[in-house]
This record gives C-alpha cells, sequence and structure tokens, in this order.
C-alpha cells in the first residue's frame, strides 16, 4: 500500500504513520491533550524497538503507511 493522507482524528492503534521528517511508527497509544494543549494528539509507539511520540493538531492531516490489520 502506498502511503495515504488521513485526519489525525481517524487514526487507530496499530497503524503505521510516517512523521514530516521521515520516521515512521506503529501507533501503540494515542494521548488527548498532547503537553497539556487542548485540540492536540499524540500518537506514540512504545515498544521493544523504539520509542516515539508525534503530536498532531486535531484538524491535521497525517501521512498513513499502513492501516491496522493490513497485511504487509
Amino acid at each position: 500500500m502506498a502511503a495515504t493522507t488521513i485526519k489525525a482524528t481517524e487514526v487507530r492503534i496499530g497503524d503505521r504513520l510516517r512523521t514530516r521528517l521521515g520516521a515512521e511508527l506503529t501507533v501503540t497509544r494515542i494521548d488527548d491533550g498532547f503537553m497539556d494543549r487542548p485540540g492536540m494528539l499524540a500518537f506514540v509507539e512504545d515498544s521493544e524497538t523504539q520509542w516515539l511520540k508525534m503530536p498532531a493538531r486535531l484538524d491535521a492531516d497525517v501521512e498513513l503507511v499502513r492501516r491496522s490489520g493490513d497485511a504487509g
């Protein structure tokens, strides 16, 4: 699957995202109110492989590399 753009509010646990700098993370947790800011989300990968947090505004578009449950 080629990367596509979706709304931040459509991201699900298990989705694979790409940051603006090109790093990729598999979402294991979604935090509401990044740094106590309403209107912000934080997508977190907390795994044995890596720990990475990607903030996004609720109305932002994010790059989806692979949807949760998709093969590959």
